[in-house]
């Protein structure tokens, strides 16, 4: 076996360095110093050194002397390849500015260590978030998304990461580190860590925030967790509990307390009821604690029960919509049986099988359950302990069913289909904290009905004369010209050039050849977007007054060929904010338009920042030079659960600064007459009109508009 060659020796380096820098050393102490720095690197390090040391030395000693003497810190940050970069690098700048740069460039080395990690060494969550997202998946469990995040934690439906790991000086490490934060914030949605017995058990953040220091609670909590979650994680996914060790091995406990409490939670059978007792007892110790896991990120408690709630609240009505279609199953089944009486639905009950999933069953006998009732009993399970008894009882479900379709029958003030499943969360900015509240507002997209009544005939009827007028200026405005000054070529003398051009040549000034004028077709490249307030305030002539304006916008912009969207919000607190979407920016304006736009009928209240946030999404996402977000409403924001006053206009304004800032352009139009109050503050004293007349809002909105865009 060859054995690798020894390092040098003092006198070895010495004498290379004295005749390589002979010129720059300008006395003994300097060439000592110079040979400690290389005597505790290995021989091929050495080498390296002094081999690049002779080679500078024949363009530039100075250079020459400024490498060896930082290449140790070089070799120790970045290895011999990134050394070797970084002094090609600095030798091109001394190449091309001369010494005092090329010197400059070789003492930035921290700096440039820093980006060389980042580009040879760092993985970025960009780089694996779709392969992170597919291992995911295959876990068990919900599906969750993953997303950047500015600290690692999880609200139970999302896993947010940081946007680069750069911990390891391998790259394969690094990408290892990105799997065990996943894995052990999915462990958290799915071995139980926000889990509650029941709805009526108060949340994790409740429990904690009671003792008398809440953050100290809540870091020996996240810590125990972490054993817990650990020990499930190598019970049941053994391979990468083997990764995870390889990164960072299971520290050692010496403090015989904490190694029973840590036996204890390391069970199979222990919950995070288990880690919260354990917690409680170890917060009365005055004992220090072990270090925290570099991988356990934070635990944002209130993300997680606000996503929680909502997530509950849906699972709880689609849970009513799938056990009332399981009703209809049962009976039709029974009684095309031999034994009609065969099915008691009293009896329902939520039962577990050998495999720990929830089933329904009857009398002990299973009930067979559609995917999506089998995954909906599954989302429920990893919230709570158990299924709650009051939402199997079907006949409380049976008569909220039959009350529903006797209400709709009776009136038909809500067309509007409802889609619970497509639920998205935004933030929503609490100006007393000066922060953001995370994934408080759960909003839905909805349909809105088509009405084929008459309204859309009497509409156009009663403002024909409007229409035909309003055509007239919007097809000139479609075909407005623009005349451009001082070309190099056009249609016409531009003359005011000519004397500018011919006073130049006479003071001795070089005659510009920009002596035309052009006439140019103005191109329209613009987006926008109506929002448009569907409160239950609107009820009566405000609704009626919108839905004509609509109709006559509608007949205006397909002249001009803007692209232009419509959308309606109303809701019921924050975890039922809603949209309704009339006309996407993709579709066509037509008659099933039209039907929609009929079919618009007052809701609910009025929480705006939202809705103009998921609204500016979609804005953005359209293709444009100017985007335009106008609002068409009754008041000021308004909703059930303390977002009227002072809370709501801030929020609002916030998600209006948001959208300016994206390049979004706010416009709003009110028919409240206290409007001078709140909207300077909400738009700017120049980005909003008040129409005093309901009737007159018709007459306005179209003129308001082209006045907008040009």
């Amino acid at each position: 076996m060859i054995q690798p060659p020894s390092p040098l020796t003092a006198a070895q380096i010495g004498s290379l360095l004295d005749r390589y820098l002979e010129p720059v050393l300008s006395t003994r102490r300097t060439s000592e110093k110079l040979t400690r720095g290389l005597l505790p690197l290995a021989y091929p390090d050495q080498e390296f050194c002094l081999e690049w040391t002779n080679i500078i030395s024949n363009s530039n000693a100075e250079m020459a002397f400024q490498f060896v003497s930082k290449a140790p810190l070089a070799i120790r940050l970045m290895g011999i390849e990134g050394t070797r970069l970084w002094l090609l690098d600095a030798m091109d700048v001394y190449d091309r500015e001369g010494l005092y740069p090329g010197s400059s460039a070789l003492g930035q080395i921290e700096a440039y260590a820093r980006e060389y990690r980042f580009n040879n060494i760092a993985v970025s969550l960009d780089e694996v978030k779709s392969v992170l997202e597919l291992f995911v998946r295959g876990l068990s469990g919900r599906e969750l998304a993953i997303q950047a995040g500015s600290s690692i934690y999880t609200d139970t439906k999302t896993l947010y990461l940081p946007s680069q790991v750069n911990r390891f000086n391998e790259r394969q490490l690094n990408y290892i580190f990105y799997k065990t934060l996943t894995v052990h914030l999915w462990a958290q949605t799915r071995f139980g860590t926000f889990k509650r017995p029941s709805p009526d058990v108060p949340h994790l953040h409740e429990i904690l925030g009671e003792y008398e220091d809440s953050g100290r609670a809540l870091r020996l909590f996240s810590l125990l967790e972490t054993f817990r979650l650990n020990a499930c994680i190598e019970r049941e996914l053994p391979g990468l509990a083997r990764e995870r060790h390889g990164l960072y091995p299971t520290p050692k406990i010496h403090d015989k307390t904490w190694q029973a409490m840590i036996r204890h939670l390391q069970q199979a059978n222990a919950t995070v009821a288990d880690t919260l007792d354990t917690a409680s007892k170890l917060y009365m110790l005055q004992q220090p604690w072990p270090d925290p896991f570099p991988y356990q990120g934070e635990m944002n408690l209130e993300s997680a029960r606000g996503a929680i709630e909502t997530r509950l609240e849906i699972d709880r009505m689609a849970l009513q919509r799938g056990l009332t279609e399981l009703i209809e199953s049962l009976l039709d089944s029974s009684k095309s049986g031999d034994d009609a009486e065969g099915v008691d639905t009293q009896k329902l009950q939520a039962v577990m099988d050998e495999d720990g999933n929830p089933r329904l069953a009857i009398d002990g006998q299973s009930v067979p359950l559609s995917d999506n009732l089998e995954q909906l009993l599954s989302s429920i399970q990893q919230d709570l302990d158990s299924i709650p008894p009051e939402w199997l009882d079907l006949d409380t479900h049976q008569r909220h069913v039959d009350d529903a379709e006797s209400s709709e029958s009776m009136s038909s003030d809500k067309p509007v289909t409802r889609d619970q499943e497509n639920i998205l969360l935004y933030d929503e900015w609490d100006f007393r904290r000066r922060s953001y509240r995370k994934n408080w507002c759960a909003l839905t997209e909805h349909e809105v009905g088509a009405v084929y009544d008459d309204f859309v005939s009497i509409t156009l009827e009663k403002y024909h004369h409007l229409v035909s007028d309003i055509r007239r200026h919007f097809e000139a405005l479609r075909g407005e010209n623009k005349s451009l000054r001082a070309q190099t070529f056009g249609d016409e003398i531009d003359l005011d050039a000519v004397i500018t051009a011919r006073c130049d040549m006479l003071t001795g000034v070089e005659m510009s050849d920009r002596l035309y004028s052009l006439v140019k077709k103005q191109e329209r490249n613009l987006a926008v977007m109506f929002m448009i307030d569907l409160s239950g305030s609107t009820k009566g002539w405000i609704n009626d007054a919108e839905r004509e304006s609509l109709l006559l916008l509608c007949q205006a912009l397909e002249i001009l060929g803007d692209q232009y969207a419509i959308f309606g919000f109303s809701g019921m607190t924050r975890n039922r904010c809603e949209v309704f979407k009339i006309k996407a920016f993709h579709e066509k304006y037509n008659r099933e338009i039209a039907a929609r736009i009929s079919g618009l009928r007052p809701q609910d209240y009025t929480r705006m920042g939202v809705v103009i946030r998921h609204l500016s999404s979609i804005l953005n996402a359209v293709e444009a030079k100017t985007r335009v977000l106008i609002t068409l409403s009754d008041g000021k924001p308004d909703d059930y659960d303390g977002y009227r006053g002072e809370y709501g206009i801030e929020d609002t304004r916030q998600a209006l600064f948001e959208a300016r800032h994206a390049g979004i352009h706010p416009f709003c139009i009110t028919i409240d007459k206290d409007a001078v109050e709140y909207l300077p503050h909400l738009y700017g004293p120049a980005s909003y009109v008040v129409v005093d007349e309901v009737r007159k809002l018709p007459l306005k909105v179209a003129d308001i508009y082209r006045k907008l865009t040009t």
